[in-house]
């Protein structure tokens, strides 16, 4: 299919529900239009489209336009306020730098010299610099599109330290300084914590997406893990949990297979798997306990894939994974890169909405064999 023939295609794709309303009845075991789906970062590739840079993103007008967007094609509901990889860093002291059509990087660590908790104050969300304004952002899109839920974005523990120490150090401080690692992951605990409770403090209970890269099994060994990276993440997740009454969801970038096992005894609803492992092999391991989320591949596909590359990664993923027993969503395997074209985010749902209909929690889709 070109992208002529799959524009004209979209063009019938009259989704019945919105996004959010397709999740909650699917879990609730209801028959829904199809596999309920949530591509990662899909505001970049309607940024993209509709000709704005990552920089632009961060204008609450053009953010409005991104949104709108994905509700008028899509029906796509829901806003996010994200502290990204590196914003908590950032808040504490390390310097970033910010590129007008690419995302952001650390050009100084806070903690480059040495693991110093002297360096770093905890920062009040209200009035921190690099906090409070995105407080105001979010407060401006919920007062913008009342009728959506907000949700927020916070990564884990380990992956917050990798922001104000560079890895390569905090790396070798988990062997020769194991108790200072340890003092500067309850201070990444104790600042995501508060921005958590001003977020809930504005919004009310809300949803909180966790993202854990640095907990991976290529950064860590299986010790390591289970010394510095697990027991933090746990207890962060539980303490969201207790905060807000609703379960966090957990996406980690790269392997872990390792882990596996652990993860369903998080305080997590599903948990998101990147493409490098296995979707089916995944949905085996947890199926019993937490929702399958995965696993297009998000650049060799998304990115750089034709349409017909898409249509077929997506039907992959649904044979692998549709009927897992707790559930199923069908998403990229990790964030969409920059410039990934808008005729691979229509052939994703494409095929969603054509292989994966009549979908049902716990059953393979009638459509997929056709």
């Amino acid at each position: 299919m070109n992208k002529e023939e799959l524009k004209d295609e979209m063009k019938n794709y009259k989704p019945e529900i919105t996004s959010s309303e397709r999740i909650s009845k699917y879990l609730s075991g209801e028959r829904v239009d199809h596999i309920p789906f949530a591509i990662m970062s899909t505001n970049r590739i309607i940024a993209n489209h509709l000709n704005y840079t990552i920089s632009d993103m961060e204008d609450v007008d053009k953010l409005s336009d991104i949104i709108q967007y994905k509700y008028d094609n899509y029906k796509i509901v829901g806003l996010t306020e994200e502290l990204s990889l590196r914003t908590m860093g950032h808040a504490v002291g390390s310097k970033l730098i910010f590129p007008e059509d690419d995302i952001d990087y650390i050009e100084e660590f806070v903690m480059d010299d040495k693991l110093d908790m002297n360096l770093i104050d905890l920062p009040d969300p209200f009035t921190n610099k690099i906090l409070a304004p995105k407080l105001e952002r979010a407060r401006i899109q919920k007062e913008r599109f009342p009728n959506m839920a907000i949700e927020t974005e916070i990564p884990g523990p380990i992956t917050t330290a990798a922001a104000i120490r560079p890895i390569e150090k905090l790396l070798r401080d988990l062997r020769k300084n194991p108790q200072g690692v340890k003092e500067l992951l309850d201070f990444c605990f104790e600042a995501n914590m508060k921005w958590a409770k001003a977020f809930k403090k504005e919004f009310g209970p809300t949803s909180i997406m966790v993202v854990d890269p640095v907990g991976c099994d290529d950064i860590l060994s299986p010790k390591q893990v289970e010394e510095f990276s697990l027991p933090y993440l746990k207890k962060q997740l539980s303490a969201y949990y207790e905060l807000n009454g609703i379960k966090a969801n957990l996406h980690i970038c790269g392997h872990t297979k390792k882990q596996w096992k652990y993860f369903k005894d998080l305080d997590i609803d599903f948990f998101s798997v990147d493409n490098c492992e296995d979707l089916e092999e995944c949905k085996k391991e947890i199926e019993d306990k937490l929702i399958v989320v995965g696993n297009i591949p998000p650049v060799e596909v998304m990115r750089y894939g034709k349409v017909d590359d898409v249509i077929e990664s997506v039907k992959t993923c649904i044979k692998k994974a549709a009927d897992a027993k707790c559930g199923y969503i069908a998403a990229t395997g990790c964030g969409s890169p920059v410039k990934t074209p808008i005729e691979n985010l229509d052939a994703f749902i494409y095929a969603i909405n054509k292989y994966g209909k009549n979908a049902k929690l716990g059953e393979m889709p009638e459509a997929i064999n056709e």
